[in-house]
């Protein structure tokens, strides 16, 4: 009986383990509640200047999540635990403010609030991370914060779709509205990371010690693993374009799909996807070898890259129903995009025993993504383009599964070519 109750309480998640999966999901969700409440709006009756008026509000506030996101490759990066909690609170809070502002502002100036709504946000998935890298249950950690990305986005909106509908709220105060709701959960979350913030023996022989980087060893960490990881944020990079475009128009997708008025598929839709994902995603942390769980995350990749690419054509001859394909483009996408979060950048540092840590990994591929964002939806509101947010949506789906499944064949090759095996298959980062 004494040996069965050591092996229960050595397999199931501890105490803090539990704290840190639920303070990470409700900390990401208060975040997503101030950044995603205004795309359940639609904004349709402002012309700004000839403009969709939505796709500008889209853009600024991208604008300024990305700018967060090259700020974060050295803020993030070389952030001290004793910091964390306060930049978070005040990051978020200060976002909240700006809907505010954006509620009452003059039309031609509400696209500044939303600038500057995104402007801090883009470093609270880094400081939220930073609690849960390092760990031997980091993919299960991560996956609890993953779950936002799918599940917590489609339920913000229709949140948002529930005010403005069933409670006449106006669109503009609608988002701060949503955005309030969510905070107090926020704040508590916050405590609940701050509670677990040590990390055991165990857990830094398992993985490399996470400390902050400096500009030095940012580059050292580059000139070291430049060609792998220059792979690694280009499929990161081209997950982000597409997963952001098909989060930011997920009310245009459903209204062209003949689907307009039912906000519950916007969060219906995405829970067999986030249940799928997470599953597989939180697998991870029962691989210990670190090589062979980074090579895991690569073939997973590659699998999704592939069907998103097959179904997507399905569903352009008419084999696969709208619903159907919206559940299957959602797993293809954000089972390597939650891999990159869980697994992938995680197991790329443990496996190199680079003293240092994922932010400065997710950063540099999160500011580079949220750039060719930016740059998608400039391109379908000034190429004069006459696809519709569908078609667009499914040639960006497959003009990136196509050079995503390149890449991670590439990343394959040269992770077997480049890399030897000592007795723990562990590699330098001289071997690269």
């Amino acid at each position: 009986m004494k040996n069965y109750s050591v092996f229960i309480s050595k397999n199931l998640p501890g105490k803090s383990t539990i704290m840190l999966m639920v303070g990470a999901f409700l900390c990401y969700t208060g975040m997503y509640a101030v950044r995603k409440s205004f795309l359940a709006g639609q904004y349709s009756e402002i012309d700004f200047f000839g403009m969709d008026f939505k796709t500008v509000l889209v853009i600024s506030q991208v604008l300024g999540y990305m700018f967060s996101k090259f700020l974060g490759i050295k803020l993030v990066s070389e952030m001290t635990s004793t910091k964390r909690s306060k930049f978070l609170i005040g990051l978020v809070g200060f976002a909240l403010l700006m809907l505010l502002v954006f509620a009452y502002l003059p039309s031609n100036l509400k696209p500044i609030a939303l600038f500057l709504n995104g402007l801090p946000l883009g470093m609270v998935f880094g400081l939220v991370f930073s609690y849960l890298e390092g760990r031997k249950n980091t993919e299960l950690l991560a996956a609890a914060l993953s779950a936002t990305f799918i599940f917590s986005t489609g339920f913000v909106k229709t949140i948002g779709v529930w005010l403005i509908q069933d409670f006449n709220v106006g669109e503009y105060i609608m988002p701060f509205l949503t955005g309030l709701l969510f905070f107090p959960p926020f704040l508590i979350a916050v405590k609940m990371l701050s509670s677990c913030e040590n990390r055991s023996a165990e857990d830094i022989s398992l993985r490399s010690e996470r400390v902050p980087m400096n500009a030095s060893q940012r580059r050292k960490f580059v000139k070291e693993n430049g060609l792998m990881f220059g792979g690694l944020v280009l499929i990161y990079v081209l997950l982000t374009i597409v997963r952001d475009f098909r989060d930011n128009f997920m009310v245009e997708f459903w209204a062209e799909l003949g689907m307009q008025g039912k906000p519950e598929l916007i969060t219906l839709t995405e829970i067999p996807v986030a249940i799928i994902v997470l599953i597989i995603a939180a697998a991870g942390v029962l691989i210990r070898d670190n090589r062979k769980a980074f090579k895991f995350g690569i073939y997973l990749s590659l699998v999704s890259c592939i069907g998103i690419v097959l179904f997507t054509w399905l569903f352009k001859i008419q084999l696969v129903p709208p619903i159907w394909w919206m559940i299957i483009n959602g797993v293809g996408l954000y089972l390597p995009y939650i891999l990159f979060h869980c697994l992938i950048f995680e197991r790329f540092v443990s496996l190199l025993k680079f003293s240092g840590n994922v932010g400065f990994l997710f950063y540099t591929a999160d500011a580079l993504g949220y750039t060719g964002s930016v740059g998608v939806l400039l391109f379908k509101e000034f190429s004069n383009s006459q696809l519709t947010w569908v078609n667009f949506l499914g040639d960006l789906n497959q003009v990136t599964g196509i050079i995503m499944t390149l890449v991670c064949i590439m990343t394959l090759v040269l992770l077997q070519t480049k890399t030897k095996k000592n007795s723990r298959y562990s590699i330098s980062p001289s071997s690269l």
